[in-house]
């Protein structure tokens, strides 16, 4: 389940936009300043997004705790997190200074729930698509995969393959260090349903060896 870190001064505020992204089947975390949000992050507490006000009391304001985050001081692991702003509207250099220290997207108070929710939701869904994607290319020195499109390079350079070699190099690559039977290959390739000669997987590992 994705967890909402939402960094707002406001008590009520924050409840209501705690209360909001539960009803929606999200976990949530409320904290007051950016020195709780920045604690709160640097304990390796698993967060997906952070809705953060600019405006926070105390010495470390919203910019900063963007800023932090960006630049990895909250946790090499949060470097990357999606934030979303609350800023004051019409306060259009708010919103400037907000997206260049690293916020990716922005609400204006006073906001409507379902506007937030919304944003909410679809910087989840950009992340999971992104992280799908990542899942998609595999990397290894002088070499690289990209299983969604279906390439292979290798030295950079374009290499043809057959449809059933791809599929055996995705197997084998899919699980570095892993040892592979025969048959265990060709019935993963033919989704279980192989019953040939096992040695035809050397036929297929020879030609793959020689592109």
């Amino acid at each position: 389940m994705s967890k909402i870190l939402v960094v707002e001064d406001d008590r009520a505020v924050r409840d209501v936009v705690e209360q909001s992204l539960c009803k929606e089947g999200l976990q949530t975390a409320g904290v007051a300043d950016g020195e709780e949000a920045l604690r709160y992050l640097r304990e390796s507490n698993p967060i997906d997004v952070v809705v953060l006000d600019l405006m926070l009391p105390g010495e470390i304001d919203g910019y900063s705790v963007c800023r932090e985050i960006r630049e990895g001081t909250a946790g090499e692991v949060n470097k990357d997190l999606p934030v979303v702003m609350l800023t004051a509207r019409d306060d259009e250099t708010s919103v400037v200074v907000g997206l260049e220290v690293g916020a990716d997207n922005y609400v204006t108070k006073p906001f409507r729930i379902r506007e937030l929710v919304s944003r909410v939701r679809a910087r989840l869904r950009r992340q999971r698509l992104s992280d799908r994607a990542e899942q998609q290319r595999l990397e290894f020195p002088g070499l690289q995969m990209d299983l969604l499109k279906r390439l292979v390079f290798s030295g950079g350079e374009s290499v043809e393959l057959m449809a059933m070699e791809f599929d055996m190099l995705a197997l084998i690559a899919s699980h570095p260090g892993r040892v592979y039977e025969r048959q265990q290959i060709m019935r993963c390739l033919y989704e279980g349903s192989f019953y040939g000669e096992g040695r035809s997987a050397d036929v297929h590992i020879q030609h793959l060896r020689k592109r």
